[in-house]
């Protein structure tokens, strides 16, 4: 469960600019372990004017609920230029049933630095100096799993740094499917992680597009963990 929550627990709600002309785009997803729904999480960002800003929130369901509340709200402000996203400032507060976190992480197109909060990690964070193009969790998400007109979201390969941690999302093999496509590779914890979070150092990740209504949509999220299969399937 904490290795799942820790790829994937950036999900977005609703984040308004008051503009017409506004690019929007939300979705749902049910979170499921070995078959069982545990949870959903709700993505949803909005581009205006070569900005973005997106929200997000995780929360446990049925049964898991009762016997462990496992939460996320997560939020990200920065700037576009064509496809790219580039984050400003992110924030989340994030309990996992293990490790608790709530902070605040400037990017500004420089060295990502912690600003404020805690963290919850004891061991060693990691070094940012060489990380000045790495995206924080939400903006990898939302540029993976926001709806679009290409295919261009594969390959992707970025860094991600979460105010404590440095990993690296790597998705380059892309393979036909029946009804589209998929995007697969793996999520490989780099620096910033206790030695227990070290024993799944390299998380095998594979993303479902399927073409909807003339854009694409990322229908089906796969993510391998050591408690088995977990999904995430787009309602």
């Amino acid at each position: 469960m904490k290795t799942f929550l820790g790829v994937i627990v950036a999900a977005c709600l609703a984040w308004a600019f008051p503009a017409a002309s506004d690019e929007r785009w939300s979705a749902t997803y049910d979170v499921q372990l070995l078959g069982a729904k545990i949870g959903e999480i709700s993505f949803a960002g909005t581009q205006r004017n070569g900005g973005y800003a997106a929200r997000s929130r995780f929360r446990t369901t049925g049964l898991v609920a009762g016997l462990k509340r496992m939460h996320a709200d997560v939020s990200v402000t920065g700037r576009t230029s064509g496809a790219k996203l580039t984050p400003f400032e992110y924030s989340e507060a994030i309990d996992n049933g293990r490790r608790v976190t709530n902070v605040k992480v400037r990017f500004a197109g420089q060295a990502p630095r912690l600003v404020a909060g805690e963290t919850g990690s004891s061991a060693p964070p990691a070094d940012t100096s060489g990380l000045h193009r790495a995206l924080d969790p939400l903006t990898a998400l939302y540029t993976l799993l926001r709806d679009r007109e290409s295919s261009e979201t594969c390959p992707f390969v970025a860094d991600i740094y979460d105010g404590h941690r440095h990993a690296r999302l790597e998705l380059t093999a892309r393979q036909t499917t029946e009804n589209g496509f998929s995007c697969s590779g793996h999520y490989r914890r780099i620096s910033g992680y206790s030695s227990a979070e070290k024993t799944s150092r390299r998380v095998p990740i594979t993303v479902n597009y399927v073409p909807e209504a003339g854009r694409l949509r990322a229908l089906r999220i796969s993510v391998r963990t050591k408690y088995g299969k977990a999904l995430l399937v787009r309602r």
